[in-house]
């Protein structure tokens, strides 16, 4: 008799670009407020399988260790008791099944509790998709495996209550270089009742002023916590002088303005020499 195992291969993304992925979400942010408790968001189907979608909430936010490296935080009690909406939102239909070339539209519906604070709180959409189809595999004469690939998309569901504001400080600025970077680390301090959404733009220049480096990051501080550049030692010169000017603004494409929290932006200098 012919033995068959199931494995299952579950693909996690934040992100995931038209060209990854054969099933796509948008929007990326989904807004609802005290003013608009609902919300919609597409799941769209460009493969040439049935996909079966599920999907469901739970409470994370981005955060960094000391050197500047991002991660997902989904373990923080303190923090999901306090800002948590994944408690509240509902998604209708949970689960579907979405053929080839179509879409399903889901809708989204928040009940938060009375006596709410003002600020902002958040949740992480999850949304799973599987082909239909499973893919059989021989792994030896007489046993077979249906592997089930599934793709988990992580997007984030907004929730604004009231007056929102936010604000951000730089502190701690350093300098460290590695056999192939310079790395500039800050630290962003952020106030207010709201998560800070923007972006930060880096420019180097070299002591006659010429533009030699770029580089450009979307920031989504829910907290405080540390940002880096990473310079390429290829785009400088062992031992010469260089100017790091470092602007944070509010602008986002991905981010609604009229769902925008600003700040006055922000411009640091910073000086470092190449050894």
């Amino acid at each position: 008799m012919e033995k068959v195992k199931r494995f299952v291969l579950i693909i996690l993304m934040a992100l995931v670009t038209d060209a990854q992925a054969q099933v796509i979400v948008a929007p990326t942010i989904l807004y609802m407020s005290d003013r608009d408790r609902f919300g919609t968001f597409i799941v769209m189907n460009r493969s040439t399988t049935p996909q079966e979608i599920s999907i469901y909430f739970k409470f994370g936010y981005p955060a960094s260790d000391s050197l500047g490296n991002l991660f997902m935080q989904y373990n923080d009690s303190a923090a999901a008791e306090k800002y948590s909406c994944a408690n509240w939102v509902r998604g209708f239909p949970k689960q579907f099944i979405v053929n080839p070339g179509q879409q399903q539209i889901v809708r989204l519906t928040v009940a938060p509790p009375p006596n709410l604070p003002d600020g902002m709180y958040w949740t992480r959409l999850v949304t799973r998709s599987s082909p239909q189809q499973r893919t059989i595999d021989t792994i030896r004469a007489g046993v077979t495996a249906n592997i089930t690939f599934v793709l988990e998309q992580v997007t984030t569901v907004i929730y604004e209550k009231g007056g929102l504001n936010t604000s951000v400080t730089l502190s701690d600025i350093r300098i460290q270089q590695d056999t192939s970077n310079v790395r500039i680390l800050f630290k962003l301090n952020r106030g207010g009742n709201a998560a800070f959404l923007g972006e930060a733009n880096l420019k180097i220049l070299d002591a006659a002023g010429n533009d030699v480096y770029s580089d450009r990051q979307l920031i989504a501080a829910y907290f405080d916590m540390m940002l880096k550049f990473d310079v390429p030692l290829s785009k400088l010169v062992r031992g010469a002088k260089y100017t790091a000017e470092l602007d944070i603004d509010s602008e986002r494409t991905d981010v609604p303005p009229e769902n925008a929290v600003r700040i006055d932006p922000i411009h640091k200098v910073t000086r470092f020499t190449v050894k």
